[in-house]
This record gives C-alpha cells, sequence and structure tokens, in this order.
C-alpha cells in the first residue's frame, strides 16, 4: 500500500472537520459556552513550570461537598487548542465537587511526547500539592487529553490521591495516528509510539473509557480495546460525536455526569459495556 492511499484510508478517521457536517457549528458552541463559564466562574491560577503553558487554574464551580475535584485535560491531537478553549465543561463536571481544576500543557512539535505527559504529571502533582492529603482527583480527559489522563495513572505515582480517570474520545494507539495527515503535524517518532501507546498498558486506577455513538470506527475501536485490555468501564454515548460530547459535559443535568457519578461513588467501578443517550 503506498503512502497516499494510506493516508486517504486514515484520514477520514481522525480528520473531523471532514467528516462532520456541524463541525464549525460546535467549534462555535464550545467557544461561546467556554465565555460564558469565564463570566459566572473565577479562576485562580498556578505555575508548575517556567513555560507560559505550563500551568493550571482552578476555580469554586458547585455547591456540592465532595473530597473529590474533577480535573479536565484538553485535546487537540497534542498539537493545538488551550484550557481557556474547554472552560464549558467546568459547568457540568462543578456537580461532581465544589472544586475543579483545568489543566494546560505544552504542544508538539516544538516539544515532544515525553515533555507532554511530564507536564500532565507535574500537573497532577501540583495539584496534589495545593490540596490536603485526603482530597482525590478525578482526571477527566478528552481526544489527547484522554491519553494524557491516562499516563498520569501510569506514571505519577501518586495513584492514592486518583478517585478515577474518566477518558473520552481517547486516542490510545498511536501507530493509525502516525499514519493519517497528523504525522506531518506532530512527526511521532517509533519510539514515541511504542512507548506512548496505551492499549495493554497497566493502569491500577479506575478506569471509565467514554465514546460517543457517531464517533468514527477508529476512535471507538480504540475505546472498546483500552477498557477490554486494563479490565475497565465502557460507556458509549449515543448520539454523541467528538465534539458534541464536550455538551454532555457542560450540563449539571447529563446523563453522561449522571453516569460518571454512578460510577464515581461506585465502590466496584464495574468493568462492563454500558450506552446512554447524548
Amino acid at each position: 500500500m503506498n503512502d497516499l492511499t494510506e493516508r486517504d484510508l486514515w484520514n477520514p478517521q481522525f480528520r473531523f472537520s471532514d467528516v462532520l457536517e456541524d463541525f464549525d457549528e460546535w467549534l462555535r458552541w464550545r467557544d461561546a459556552a467556554s465565555r460564558a463559564a469565564e463570566r459566572s466562574l473565577s479562576f485562580e491560577r498556578f505555575a508548575y513550570g517556567a513555560h507560559g503553558r505550563q500551568w493550571i487554574e482552578t476555580t469554586e464551580c458547585g455547591t456540592v461537598q465532595s473530597r473529590v475535584v474533577p480535573v479536565f485535560i484538553h485535546g487537540g491531537y497534542w498539537r493545538s487548542l488551550s484550557a481557556e478553549d474547554h472552560r464549558c465543561v467546568l459547568t457540568g463536571l462543578s456537580s461532581l465537587g465544589n472544586r475543579c481544576a483545568n489543566a494546560e500543557y505544552r504542544l508538539m512539535p516544538e516539544f515532544r511526547l515525553d515533555d507532554l505527559v511530564s507536564d500532565a504529571v507535574a500537573a497532577f502533582g501540583r495539584l496534589a500539592e495545593l490540596y490536603s492529603g485526603d482530597t482525590r482527583f478525578l482526571l477527566v480527559g478528552h481526544s489527547a487529553g484522554a491519553h494524557l489522563a491516562v499516563s498520569i495513572a501510569r506514571k505519577a505515582g501518586l495513584t492514592d490521591r486518583l478517585a478515577g480517570v474518566a477518558a473520552i474520545s481517547g486516542v490510545y494507539d498511536l501507530a493509525p495516528v502516525a499514519r493519517s495527515f497528523l504525522q506531518d503535524e506532530i512527526g511521532l517518532s517509533d519510539e514515541e509510539i511504542r512507548s506512548h501507546s496505551l492499549i495493554g498498558a497497566s493502569i491500577d486506577t479506575p478506569l471509565l473509557c467514554i465514546v460517543g455513538g457517531d464517533e468514527t470506527d477508529e476512535f471507538k475501536r480504540q475505546s472498546l480495546a483500552m477498557s477490554e485490555s486494563a479490565g475497565a468501564g465502557h460507556l458509549i454515548v449515543r448520539g454523541a460525536n467528538h465534539l458534541s460530547i464536550l455538551a454532555d459535559l457542560n450540563s449539571q443535568k447529563s446523563p453522561l455526569i449522571d453516569a460518571l457519578g454512578v460510577w464515581l461513588n461506585s465502590s466496584s467501578h464495574p468493568a462492563e459495556v454500558d450506552t446512554i443517550s447524548s
């Protein structure tokens, strides 16, 4: 198979601007909803490194008395977007705790995947310093952020501070990414693909893999493979695509937020496949 044919095969699995008819509409919604969150919430920022993107922000975002702090890690295929772009999700996550956190990190290709994973781990470590030892964190990652959230659970050495990881629409097998248009933008090395692919990795933290029912086949495959290899829960959000699933995190009354609350409070964190509506 020549390179052009291979790209033709894999690009539609990852390039959402081509496969989602309402792609631009969802981008506008995300930006508007994040600006609305900015107007209603107050943020406090903490650096965990010297680079301008090495920071976390926290906010008092709810009235629920809980020792669990949801922490959101945004996507962007490791090479774009920002934490501010995704403040929209904090309004929904606020139903799981009275404080939320939002993590920023450096981007490829200026920095390598080792650097981004190190940033994610350092951001979590900084949060662990900010909160008392009885506070536990729910990592909620979307797309590349889901990859980084699971990577934290593998590397942080602070698993006793984790209540769980909710990995939403994640990328865990990096080999197909390198066969798509994204390779021109981030230039994954063979070593990065080998060391940072997560399917089959040992995960000691409770993990829930979540995927939209309207995602591409590759995202559905990766989500199921990740959950099966880790013995984790698997949740399908019927009617949701890669962007619209963020709206399911925006509302405190959404089925996804309800499902996260039930899963988080389940002592067994059952490893089962379930389906909810968007």
